[in-house]
């Protein structure tokens, strides 16, 4: 039965009024498109060819939350070429540009002056002692690509900053600001979501590797530092706090920085 026409035109008073108050509630953070300038960001997406399906449900998840309103622009690497299905369903997912690219082989493997039967003995120690990822070539190839390499891509080289995208994750609240433009301004180089202490037995030489870097680049360390927030006694050990890259958003000059470059 058709509702009277009465009722029908409370209901949509009653919609247009709730619709009006959250506007007036919200209208300090609703985009208008137009009235701020976008910053030249991208997401970066790290991901092979069967990641598509944990992706597209990544893609909707930071498109109904947030770039359905500003449209940056997606950047894929994968170490192998990308399947036109994976291309396909990828693409689909959103309005704004998308870009797909190759790994360099360099950018995938050892560094010339790694000793690689070294490397294969520590990797079988360190299988043995139930290290996570501890025998893995692939996660290694991963870690050194995404600390130090990724920015270099040529796609990346267009891009001032990025927002880092994983397959499988989730997005609970809308985003109805723009983090880019909210770093732009303030000079905040680099965000994080999750700072969680480190598995030591992963990282046996990391700390003994910067402490060497601090010494030997001393005019490269800022008297205003973070040492404080990583090390208890004044950098002699490693507290295990570390930053989880897997959500970064970050200036990306900040990686091509000299000192950044010189460390890596």
């Amino acid at each position: 039965m058709p509702l009277p026409r009465s009722l029908l035109v409370r209901y949509l008073l009653l919609a247009v009024g709730v619709i009006g108050l959250y506007t007036l509630l919200h209208k300090n953070y609703i985009y208008v498109p137009g009235a701020e300038p976008r910053v030249n960001a991208c997401f970066t997406v790290l991901a092979r060819n069967h990641d598509w399906r944990a992706l597209r449900d990544s893609m909707r998840q930071i498109e109904d939350r947030f770039n359905s309103r500003y449209n940056y622009p997606y950047v894929f690497l994968n170490d192998k070429p990308f399947s036109a299905e994976f291309i396909n369903m990828t693409q689909s997912m959103t309005r704004a540009q998308v870009h797909y690219g190759q790994i360099p082989s360099e950018h995938w493997s050892y560094p010339e002056w790694i000793n690689q039967t070294k490397a294969a003995s520590r990797r079988k120690e360190m299988h043995e002692k139930g290290v996570m990822y501890g025998d893995s070539e692939s996660y290694r190839h991963m870690c050194r690509f995404e600390s130090g390499l990724f920015f270099q891509h040529p796609l990346m080289q267009q891009f001032d900053y990025y927002w880092r995208l994983e397959p499988g994750i989730k997005y609970e609240c809308d985003i109805n600001y723009d983090p880019f433009v909210y770093m732009k301004k303030n000079k905040i180089r680099y965000a994080w979501t999750i700072a969680i202490y480190e598995l030591m037995n992963t990282i046996p030489t990391l700390w003994t590797s910067v402490k060497k870097f601090m010494h030997t680049h001393p005019d490269l360390i800022p008297s205003t530092n973070s040492l404080w927030w990583v090390s208890r006694d004044n950098g002699t050990t490693y507290n295990g706090c570390h930053f989880w890259s897997n959500f970064e958003i970050a200036d990306l000059s900040f990686y091509r920085s000299k000192e950044y470059q010189t460390f890596f």
